[in-house]
């Protein structure tokens, strides 16, 4: 069962951060239907601003954006004192997780900023993400 709902504060906040609008859309359906709240945003100014009017409980980024990249938005993300514990599961169409291990997580080791919590293949599982929703949020 998903743990949508947070005490008493309502549904759980997932930002959606992808610059295809299609793909942020199809995501924030498939979580609206399961009882979460989501927040779509198409590039990383869009995903600052949403998260400087309210912190989400769990961010999915696309990695592979136009401008900022997902992997700067991330590393930005995680400077900020609002959303440095927030979990991310970072998504991606182009590298396959052995792929993303190899060179994003190493250059984020060699600046000591704390690794992902998880990462998602496009196309993306609706089981395979609620489940690694459900298991973020059972650990926090």
């Amino acid at each position: 069962m998903i743990p949508a709902e947070a005490a008493s504060r309502g549904p759980l906040r997932v930002l959606v951060v992808d610059d295809e609008e299609d793909i942020v859309e199809y995501l924030s359906a498939v979580l609206e239907d399961n009882g979460f709240s989501a927040i779509g945003a198409s590039d990383a100014d869009a995903a600052l601003e949403a998260t400087d009017r309210e912190t989400p409980d769990l961010i999915l980024l696309d990695i592979m954006m136009p401008g900022h990249s997902g992997l700067s938005l991330y590393k930005e993300l995680r400077r900020r004192e609002a959303t440095a514990k927030v979990p991310v599961l970072i998504i991606s169409g182009y590298s396959k997780e052995e792929d993303f291990q190899r060179t994003a997580l190493r250059q984020l080791s060699l600046e000591h900023v704390p690794l992902p919590d998880g990462y998602l293949e496009k196309p993306i599982s609706v089981h395979n993400l609620l489940i690694r929703l459900t298991a973020l949020f059972e650990r926090s």
